[in-house]
């Protein structure tokens, strides 16, 4: 049985596959993670433009990681759901 997780945005619960994990090393800007297995701090989203766009707008990245600079995070994203 696949694990679920809740997506940071539209607190819907879906399989660890259907979602984008970012995940945090101490000391490391943000980074998407598409292995979903890097240590440090994780947060997951869905994979859609929707969700996307209102991290952005609520800056739900960085008050998850509590840091001001998270890098090209969001474009990384962008590109990722462009796939």
């Amino acid at each position: 049985m696949e694990p679920y997780r809740m997506c940071m945005v539209c607190r819907e619960r879906r399989k660890k596959s259907e979602l984008l994990r970012i995940a945090r090393v101490k000391g490391e800007s943000p980074a998407l993670d598409p292995g979903q297995s890097s240590p440090g701090r994780g947060m997951y989203l869905c994979k859609s433009s929707e969700c996307l766009s209102q991290a952005k707008r609520r800056r739900v990245i960085e008050r998850a990681f509590g840091c001001a600079d998270i890098g090209g995070v969001y474009e990384l994203l962008e590109t990722e759901l462009e796939r």
